[in-house]
């Protein structure tokens, strides 16, 4: 099949993926958008969304992706993030424990922290990270 777009998945780390798929589905701040092949030109900026997108041979996969950027120039899709994680390797019943954790760490701080203080934003990100990444297992089990 000819008409695949080109997805790479950057973080931090590198290259997280490359693969050759046949149409994406994420959030952005401006709402969900949806590509396939010879989609207009577009860079926006991701919400915590998970990343669907099926793969040249029909397959389905999805990845937890904490923000970042998503450009789209001459069907090559790069999502630039600093968190993403494969939905098969995220295990539902660890991912739920973690959110309340998560959840027990940020009550804890917030009626006695200001919204600058670094420990109340860091034990917010990281609740934002695993509600992201148990959505994005349940999400996977649907695939």
């Amino acid at each position: 099949m000819s008409n695949l777009l080109e997805l790479e998945l950057i973080t931090p780390e590198g290259v997280l993926l490359q693969e050759k798929v046949q149409n994406l589905i994420a959030k952005t701040e401006q709402g969900e958008i949806g590509i396939l092949y010879n989609h207009a030109e577009l860079r926006a900026k991701l919400d915590n969304t998970p990343v669907r997108f099926t793969l040249a041979d029909g397959k389905q996969d999805i990845f937890a992706v904490l923000g970042g950027i998503i450009e789209l120039s001459n069907n090559k899709i790069t999502i630039l993030t600093n968190f993403a994680e494969q939905g098969a390797h995220i295990d539902e019943a660890q991912a739920k424990n973690e959110v309340q954790k998560a959840e027990t760490e940020f009550k804890l701080l917030s009626p006695n922290a200001s919204k600058t203080d670094s420990n109340l934003i860091i034990a917010e990100v990281r609740l934002q990270r695993e509600l992201l990444r148990l959505k994005t297992a349940r999400l996977f089990k649907e695939l």
